[in-house]
């Protein structure tokens, strides 16, 4: 996290969770507002213009839970975003895995990040998620196309949280509440440990004192609160986050919404995909499991994947268009594409008492 500093951004805040108790559906609502810029404004104007209605912003943010910015000018470059984003009550912070350096940096000056852009992975379809962990999220995201990919394909994909935690059957939800859910974020093979011609007692030793290894340097280095573990047949050291509720509350309107990756991060769901040919790749070493690690069953990923699938809503950007979303309202994803794409993304915080929500919340109940 030293990184954020360097960049002019804020630490990224704490994961705000509010999952426990009876859940009461939210009241059904239109999902993604679009915000057409007025006609004939330059750069500058575009700015004056988001600050003056900034406050009018954040209340349709707050209602339908993202917005589709088209027309503006403002935000076709890093410089841009930045400067579109600073003209609202928003500030940057770092990205939730900054410190395991998932995503590169677009532009250091900026603090935009890529947004998946990468060839190796253009025909991987992302699946919809909130991008958070356990420890770490983001209020805000505000996702910039720079260039749309140059052969077709990479939309944009959001999907409302709230109508899908309301589509999911009600078993599956119970089961994965009860449950939890542990996502694997990262694996080492230690085959070459259980082949090794020793005692039983000994290999456990050597396998204690991995996860011991490991674990300390995760501790030492990521502040993500980490655990490791070895899998099942124990020749894979595996990087989990904590167990998770895949529900949580909005921390303002206190209305529940599906809160979780595991429609992105589910290996049996990757899998299936690339097979069925909407996808050709998946995140190798990435999965979930339920919170005590023992695998989750095909029938209730495809549950999960049915939901999820009903209410996707595609959002092909062009040239400095932004989709701004609210991380504890918005799923997003991306599809497949073919030659070269430059998205960006710009991960937000509110201003500091400028509005009761998300941080300002945290900071006033720990008080």
């Amino acid at each position: 996290m030293l990184l954020a500093p360097l960049l002019g951004l804020l630490p990224c805040p704490p994961t705000r969770w509010d999952a426990l108790g009876e859940l009461t559906p939210a009241a059904p609502r239109d999902f993604l507002a679009v915000v057409t810029a007025p006609p004939s404004l330059s750069p500058t104007a575009e700015r004056e213009w988001l600050e003056r209605n900034s406050e009018w912003l954040m209340d349709e943010l707050g209602e339908h839970g993202a917005l589709h910015f088209k027309g503006f000018r403002l935000p076709a470059t890093s410089a841009g975003l930045r400067d579109f984003c600073s003209a609202l009550p928003l500030v940057p912070c770092a990205d939730p895995l900054a410190s395991v350096g998932v995503r590169s940096l677009l532009s250091a000056p900026d603090g935009v990040y890529e947004a998946v852009n990468a060839e190796s992975l253009s025909k991987t379809f992302i699946g919809l998620h909130n991008d958070v962990t356990y420890k770490l999220a983001a209020p805000f995201a505000a996702f910039a196309c720079f260039q749309p990919a140059e052969l077709g394909g990479g939309d944009f994909l959001l999907a409302d949280g709230r109508a899908v935690l309301a589509t999911l059957p009600a078993g599956v939800l119970a089961t994965l509440r009860e449950r939890l859910l542990s996502v694997r974020v990262a694996s080492i093979p230690f085959g070459w440990l259980a082949d090794l011609p020793l005692p039983p007692s000994l290999l456990a030793a050597l396998r204690g004192a991995a996860l011991r290894v490991v674990g300390a340097i995760l501790s030492a280095k990521v502040p993500l609160d980490l655990a490791v573990a070895f899998s099942a047949d124990e020749r894979t050291l595996q990087i989990l986050e904590q167990p998770k509720a895949p529900v949580n509350r909005h921390p303002a309107s206190g209305a529940p919404t599906f809160f979780s990756s595991l429609h992105s991060q589910s290996a049996h769901l990757q899998r299936r995909r690339a097979g069925g040919g909407a996808a050709g790749g998946t995140f190798e070493g990435v999965d979930v499991f339920y919170g005590d690690l023992s695998p989750l069953e095909p029938a209730l990923l495809e549950a999960v994947d049915e939901a999820v699938g009903r209410h996707v809503v595609r959002v092909p950007m062009a040239t400095g268009e932004v989709v701004l979303l609210d991380s504890y309202q918005a799923l997003h994803g991306r599809d497949c594409f073919e030659g070269r794409r430059e998205h960006g993304v710009v991960w937000l915080d509110e201003e500091r008492g400028e509005r009761l929500t998300c941080t300002a919340l945290f900071h006033q109940n720990r008080a």
